[in-house]
């Protein structure tokens, strides 16, 4: 699967606009219409950039490898960890260590 394809995806999964993502980057829709159509594609900058929009990884973007080796299970649970605000993300950080340390103990 193409660079383009994954990206078209990625778009459809955040349920986001090819307008809204060019906007957010600051590049003219007419040059994010260029890579949706694969005719050129964005820099390194833009391209973390749209990865981090889309809450997946550049490397996903480019080579459809999720970087870390992590199962799209893993994928799934930092997405919807950061999806949560931050007074969230502690409570579940201070859960998990809690049950590490009731798991270590048993």
């Amino acid at each position: 699967m193409d660079f383009w394809i994954r990206l078209k995806n990625a778009i459809k999964t955040q349920n986001t606009t090819q307008e809204w993502i060019a906007g957010k980057i600051g590049v003219p829709l007419s040059t994010f219409r260029k890579w949706m159509s694969n005719k050129t594609y964005p820099d390194i900058k833009e391209g973390i950039e749209i990865a981090k929009l889309l809450e997946t990884s550049a490397e996903y973007l480019v080579t459809g490898n999720h970087s870390q080796g992590l199962s799209e299970e893993e994928h799934e649970l930092i997405k919807n960890y950061r999806k949560l605000n931050h007074d969230d993300q502690e409570n579940i950080s201070l859960m998990l260590k809690i049950w590490q340390k009731k798991r270590v103990h048993l």
